[in-house]
């Protein structure tokens, strides 16, 4: 008896999980800034900010833009940290960062896929 009733139970379990399974979801989003629809290769840029020749260890307001053909900036990312990781897509961007009173940028190039540094000191 005991038997037939967990045996229901297991059943009405399996085909409510195929039916959750079928539903269709969004996809988890990634990290990467991609301002385009289609598949371009990323490259890995390391931003720091730095005091005393060292990594800042306090948090940073930081704001990237990309710069278009006619020397237009767009917001790409913002966050608030000594140093992040980001994948972008080839292009020109300008990295500004912010502590205390202190405010300093960086333009640079993405041309080729691979991994660059954007240091920039806060002293």
């Amino acid at each position: 008896m005991v038997a037939k009733i967990l045996r229901r139970m297991v059943t009405g379990i399996s085909v409510v999980m195929l039916v959750v399974m079928a539903i269709p979801t969004e996809a988890a989003p990634i990290s990467a800034v991609s301002l385009s629809g289609a598949q371009t290769p990323l490259s890995k840029v390391l931003f720091m900010a730095t005091l005393n020749n060292g990594p800042a260890m306090r948090p940073v307001k930081w704001q990237l833009y990309r710069i278009d053909k006619n020397g237009q900036s767009k917001l790409v990312e913002a966050f608030k940290r000594h140093s992040a990781s980001l994948e972008l897509e080839p292009g020109i961007y300008r990295a500004e960062a912010m502590l205390d009173n202190v405010n300093r940028s960086r333009t640079f190039d993405v041309r080729t896929v691979g991994d660059s540094n954007v240091i920039i000191a806060m002293d």
